[in-house]
């Protein structure tokens, strides 16, 4: 081998070597960023397989993360994970969990699975305020591919998974959701799987605010439409070229359901203006490959019910079958039926790669079927609609009728791009619309209407239109419309004209532009049965306000033309003849004639008018004679002259004005304004001169001469006021003066200015309460008040004020009834101070020397949290000024003393303090008992309040005890209590009861419940008459602004089911009568016991319950007879029971005493069902001679049958008879002194009895048939022991002792 050969093979094997060194080097780099890794990777897999680590990972998260905070952290993965009281906080978000659980099972991965055995939240906060986030970046948003069905590596199962008590807040809305606890499984071969789930309460509530729609509204017409953008994108078919969609993976939904849902808007102010309801909700569906299936979606809401069930295949033609059936409530607006209960029918079959058919059907609101064919695979999306509604309203406003339609037929055709319409039909209503005949043929674009033809027929006329619309750029309209004998009596009230002819407009409105064109106007016609027409032409305009070339108006014999030009360069001229205005519109009546001129900058215009008026009136305003004469220039410089007078000027019944005159003369260097009027309520007459400054723009004059009359007197200032206006300060100056009447004296001690900024001192040295006194047309008030102070408000700063106002010797009378209510304030004073946007506000009132009401409180931030600081108290106010409102033995006494420190603001006011109301003592002819003793303490606790006290008499106590809550004032809460045990009622004349009660009565703004017992062991109920003071109701009742109501509906009258505030009422009170009551009234005696309950009963408040009558006694038919069977039971109607009553002739008083004979009393209270009965079953007329004298008329020849009928019939004469003989006795010194029948047959007699002292009684008798006189004395000689002598035919003496069991 060669050297050179050598050198080869050397320099070969040396660029050999060098490859090798390097690939050696970056096997071991590899080999060590491998090992790296691994070794990362099985430390943080040893890690998280101990608990110990992954508290150590979760606490270094914590710690390296600021927004990130986590109080306590416990357990493990494979045991169970427990986080508290975890939050997250950034810029605009704050999220806080209380606790959350995450539960793994390590086991499961050996199997290819996770299993999560819990993974469950409570009670997170999540709190978003967008107004905070970080401005968003806008991200480029690129082309996504189709979707394709994902490969799960494993198999997921989540065995619980629970959330509850979830709080979320976006802005204004705040939802609320109680929860959920359901379980999943996601895998391979069937996806994904939810178990059954219920979710559970939720409800959002958001707060609209009143510029948000305007706010919105601005926004979107500040972006104009790009309609060739719109265009482009509804161009292409729905689906274009896909040919199918595919889901990662299957779902299977068997069961999702939902209870008490709500939607609830309120306004700034906490007041609900919308709520709606959804008491529960079903979804069942199921996605397997490209089959979806709705097997079931039901809601029940308030707005009504909706049921639905289809199938969508989502891939081929993509078939489609889906129907749905709905139910809508009546819509209501401001308890205004504005829809009436509706039913609405969809189907939807066919296929969205072909031919979707759609079928509607409505009844109810609408009776209509809609029928149509939809093309969304092909461009544009062509479709054709048939819609037939047989009849159809709508109420506009809760005011108004509702709209009408009849035998509409709708046909819509084309595309979403090119369409045209056909409308045949009818419609009347609103209380002006006619039934009128309506036909349209248009065709339309995404921006654009062409109306081909449309015409409306009614009463006989017509109006045909043509004509089109644009608003691709701005809005651009061209109308042609012909009246043939158009009726507007319906349509305008007011105006009921006949017309015929021709009207031509055309206009448009853009951005910076607008155009109202009327090029032709010729109408003719008949107006109140006087010709009319109209011709002209009028162009409105941005450039040029009003131009009019020609316009005139006849009707009958007035004329009014109009012609010229209003704008930079006016001339326009008006003339109008009207010498009998009457008919033309509504009431307008009168003559008016004259001529009218501007020129000129109708900025500065110069204005010449010579107008007369006569005899005006319409709607509230007449005027009897009236004349205008003005020339004015306003260039170079203002001058000229205008008079105005008027002659019986009257306004409804408010203002009237015999004469009226206002006079202005001169220019601006020296010019004066005289007015003058007479009349009612107001007289005045004042003079204005001044001068003005052009090059300064300041105003100089004086007010004289000044004289007002008023209810209250007279009111003149004491002197010429001094008056300037600087025009370019927008500032007045007005010199020191005073304004005086009879009762009042109000002065501003110095010059003070009125503008943007402004400060007025005042002083008001004397009003005369009797001025007060003058408006209310009562003598109520008597005293003086004086105050000074002073108003200051600047443009840029808030208002100040200071204010003092002092009384001395305030007397107050007021007339109630034949009494009068006298009250005496020494002292008063009030003191308020508005500075730095707070007000400070004290007083102090001192009543009659019976305690003083002192107020000291500040209000911060008037005009943004207007938070409260302050204290207010009563010392010692005695009650005892409110006897003069009671008779001679009534009284109440008792004081009140109270101190409370108000704090929070007035939307949430906190009141800390006590209101006591001690030493209550009363004796009142309206009150049951007498009050030997009460007091009551409310306490406040910020925002809740406590009710402790009680009421004693002199052997009863009642006891009171409540709280209330109005931490939300649009949701407060209240409930009471009250408890007593034996409580003694003293009724008068009626009797004396005792009762145990055990109330509770809770309300909120929506709802009063009451509930509760009520034990009456002992009552004696006497009523011989009605009292004194009762009346009975007229037949011809009438209540003020109220309807009438008869008997009938008095007697079916309900419990108030609501309050007068709105607020329902529930109520589930018990009332137990025990087995010592005594009823005794108009002859009916017994003893009562029952059970009743006032409560709801089908959603109606009512009386429940049955009381039964034992042991009664019931004096009728002029017999004593004895109840043997008394059932009364309430069924709702308290005025209405149902009465199962069955009454006796006492057995001793029979003939027969084998025989029973009575009355059987079944059946309403109002309209019983009364019959005779006797046991054994007589015919009617021997069972009424058994109820009546106790024997048959079987033997009808024996004397005694008819005198024992006589004797019956002469018992129920002086039955009616006992209360006059009662107070007879009572005038003679005899006590209980009755008339009465007594024995039985031929035995009947007359008997007289009374008691003489509390000893002796005497009874005198004589037979109705015999004409035998017997006396009989009885001598109580023990409580239970009688000496008794009967004196007549035979003398008979007793000793008798009474036995009672």
């Amino acid at each position: 081998m060669s050297a050179q050969e050598l050198k080869k093979s050397d320099r070969s094997q040396g660029e050999r070597t060098v490859p090798k060194k390097k690939k050696t080097c970056l096997r071991k780099a590899f080999c060590i960023a491998t090992v790296t890794v691994l070794l990362l990777f099985f430390g943080l897999l040893g890690v998280l397989s101990f608990d110990a680590g992954q508290r150590g990972l979760i606490r270094l998260a914590d710690k390296w993360s600021d927004a990130l905070s986590i109080e306590q952290i416990e357990g493990g993965l494979q045991q169970g994970l427990v986080l508290d009281n975890v939050r997250y906080q950034s810029a605009g978000i704050d999220i806080r969990i209380a606790r959350t659980r995450l539960q793994w099972d390590f086991g499961c991965l050996l199997t290819g699975k996770i299993c999560v055995e819990d993974l469950s939240v409570h009670s997170p906060t999540i709190l978003i305020d967008t107004a905070q986030l970080p401005p968003s970046v806008a991200k480029e948003e690129k082309p996504s591919g189709p979707t394709e069905k994902l490969s799960l590596p494993v198999d997921i199962e989540v065995k619980n998974t629970a959330l509850d008590n979830l709080r979320f807040r976006l802005d204004q809305t705040e939802l609320t959701f109680d929860g959920f606890q359901t379980a999943l499984r996601l895998n391979k071969a069937s996806g994904l799987t939810l178990a059954p789930t219920e979710l559970k309460k939720l409800t959002v509530k958001t707060v609209r605010q009143a510029q948000t729609t305007e706010k919105a509204s601005r926004t979107q017409a500040s972006k104009p439409v790009d309609w060739t953008a719109l265009e482009k994108s509804l161009t292409p078919a729905f689906l274009g070229d896909i040919q199918a969609v595919n889901l990662p993976f299957d779902i299977h939904l068997p069961s999702l359901s939902a209870q008490d849902w709500q939607y609830v808007v309120q306004n700034e102010r906490g007041e609900e203006w919308q709520r709606i309801t959804l008491s529960s909700w079903l979804f069942q569906a199921d996605a397997t490959g490209h089959a979806l299936q709705l097997q079931k979606l039901a809601i029940d809401s308030s707005l009504g019910t909706l049921n639905a069930q289809g199938t969508l295949q989502l891939n081929g033609n993509f078939a489609i079958d889906l129907s749905l059936t709905s139910v809508l409530n009546p819509l209501k607006f401001q308890g205004q039926e504005i829809l009436p209960k509706s039913q609405a029918d969809l189907t939807l079959s066919g296929a969205l790669k072909n031919t979707v058919v759609l079928a509607l059907r409505t009844q109810g609101a609408f009776n209509a079927v809609l029928n149509g064919e939809v093309k969304p695979a092909e461009d544009k999306m062509p479709f054709h609609l048939d819609l037939t509604a047989s009849k159809g309203q709508y109420a506009f406003a809760p005011t108004l009728s509702p709209l009408k339609i009849n035998d509409v037929s709708l046909k819509l055709s084309g595309d979403l791009l090119d369409y045209h319409a056909q409308l045949v039909g009818g419609a009347e209503g609103m209380a002006h619309i006619p039934h009128t005949h309506l036909e349209l043929d248009a065709d339309g674009k995404l921006y654009q209407v062409n109306i081909n033809r449309l015409t409306l027929a009614a009463q006989g006329g017509s109006a045909t239109l043509i004509g089109s619309a644009d608003w691709k750029n701005g809005v651009q309209w061209q109308v042609q419309a012909n009246l043939n004998k158009l009726n507007l009596r319906s349509y305008l009230p007011d105006f009921p004209a006949i017309l015929s002819g021709e009207l031509i407009n055309s206009g448009s409105v853009t951005d910076d532009s607008w155009k109202v064109n009327l090029p032709t106007l010729d109408l003719t016609g008949v107006l109140s049965g006087r010709p009319l027409s109209l011709q002209g032409s009028v162009l409105l305009s941005d450039q040029t306000l009003l131009k009019v070339p020609a316009l005139l108006l006849n009707y009958g014999d007035n004329r009014i033309q109009a012609k010229g030009v209003l704008g930079e360069a006016s001339d326009f001229a008006l003339t109008i003849q009207a010498p009998n205005l009457r008919g033309l519109y509504g009431d307008l009546s009168g003559a008016v004639t004259g001529n009218l001129g501007i020129k000129g900058k109708l900025t500065a215009p110069s204005l010449t008018a010579d107008m007369q008026v006569q005899n005006f009136h319409m709607q509230d305003i007449e005027l009897a004679k009236g004349t205008l004469q003005a020339d004015i220039l306003s260039e170079p410089t203002v001058k000229g002259r205008l008079d105005f007078n008027a002659v019986l000027f009257r306004y409804a019944n408010s203002v009237q004005l015999h004469q009226f005159a206002l006079n202005i003369s001169g220019d601006e260097q020296n010019h004066q304004i005289m007015f003058s009027s007479q009349g009612e309520p107001l007289a005045a007459d004042f003079k204005i001169s001044g001068i003005f400054d052009r090059t300064l723009q300041q105003w100089k004059g004086s007010l004289s001469q000044v004289n007002i009359d008023t209810p209250i007197g007279g009111i003149k200032p004491n002197q010429t006021v001094a008056v300037a206006y600087d025009n370019n300060k927008t500032q007045a100056t007005v010199s020191a003066h005073c304004w005086q009447n009879v009762d009042l004296d109000l002065c501003f001690p110095q010059t003070f200015t009125v503008g943007m900024n402004g400060d007025i001192p005042f002083n008001l040295k004397r009003l005369n309460l009797n001025l007060l006194n003058k408006f209310i047309q009562q003598e109520t008030l008597k005293g003086q008040l004086r105050s000074e102070g002073r108003a200051v408000w600047f443009s840029d700063k808030p208002f100040m004020l200071n204010l003092a106002l002092n009384g001395d010797n305030i007397a107050i009378a007021q007339q109630l009834d034949y009494r009068t209510f006298k009250l005496d304030i020494p002292k008063f004073t009030l003191n308020a101070d508005i500075q730095n946007n707070n007000l400070i506000l004290k007083s102090d009132i001192h009543v009659q020397n019976q305690g003083r009401i002192n107020t000291d409180l500040k209000l911060n931030d008037l005009n943004g949290a207007r938070s409260l600081d302050g204290l207010f108290s009563i010392e010692r106010l005695n009650l005892a000024p409110a006897n003069q409102l009671f008779g001679s033995d009534e009284s109440v006494e008792g004081e009140i003393q109270s101190r409370l420190n108000l704090g929070g603001n007035l939307q949430k006011p906190l009141l800390h303090g006590n209101v006591d109301f001690r030493n209550l003592r009363s004796k009142l002819k309206s009150l049951p008992f007498v009050l030997t003793d009460g007091a009551v303490t409310l306490h406040f606790d910020g925002t809740h309040s406590t009710l402790q006290g009680h009421l004693r008499t002199q052997d009863s106590r009642l006891n009171i005890h409540g709280n209330a809550d109005w931490a939300n004032l649009a949701d407060w809460r209240s409930e009471v209590r009250a408890e007593t045990e034996n409580f003694k009622l003293d009724l008068p004349s009626m009797g004396k009861l005792r009762f145990s009660a055990n109330v509770l009565a809770k309300a909120t703004p929506k709802l009063l419940e009451l509930s509760g017992n009520i034990d009456i062991p002992w009552a004696r109920i006497k009523v011989d008459t009605l009292p004194e003071n009762a009346e009975a109701v007229s037949e011809d009742e009438v209540i003020l602004n109220g309807p009438r109501k008869s008997k009938d509906e008095l007697i079916k009258r309900e419990f108030a089911s609501t309050t007068k505030s709105g607020m329902e009422i529930r109520s589930d009170l018990k009332i137990k009568i025990g087995n010592d009551v005594n009823f005794d009234a108009y002859g009916f005696k017994s003893h009562l016991e029952g059970l009743l309950s006032v409560k709801q009963e089908k959603g109606r408040l009512g009386l429940y319950g049955q009381i039964d009558l034992k042991n009664g006694r019931y004096a009728s038919f002029g017999q004593d007879l004895l109840i043997s069977k008394g059932q009364v039971n309430f069924t709702g109607l308290a005025s209405q029971p149902m009465l199962n009553i069955e009454a006796i002739r006492n057995p001793e008083a029979m003939e027969d005493s084998k025989i029973t004979a009575g009355v059987k009393v079944v059946g309403v209270a109002t309209n019983p069902e009364i019959t005779v009965f006797s046991n054994p079953s007589k015919p009617q007329d021997q069972a009424l001679s058994y109820l009546l004298t106790g024997r048959s008329l079987e033997d009808a020849g024996q004397a005694g049958s008819g005198g024992s009928v006589g004797a019956a019939l002469l018992g129920m004469g002086l039955a009616k008879s006992g209360k006059l003989v009662g107070g007879i006795g009572e005038v003679f010194g005899i006590q209980d002194l009755n008339l009465g029948t007594a024995g039985v047959g031929d035995s009947s007699k007359v008997q007289v009895s009374g008691n003489i002292g509390k000893r002796l009684q005497v009874k005198y008798g004589i037979g109705l048939f015999d004409g035998l006189a017997e006396v009989t004395l009885r001598y109580r000689l023990l409580p239970q022991l009688y000496f008794q002598s009967v004196s007549g035919t035979n003398q008979v003496f007793d000793l008798l002792y009474q036995f009672e069991f």
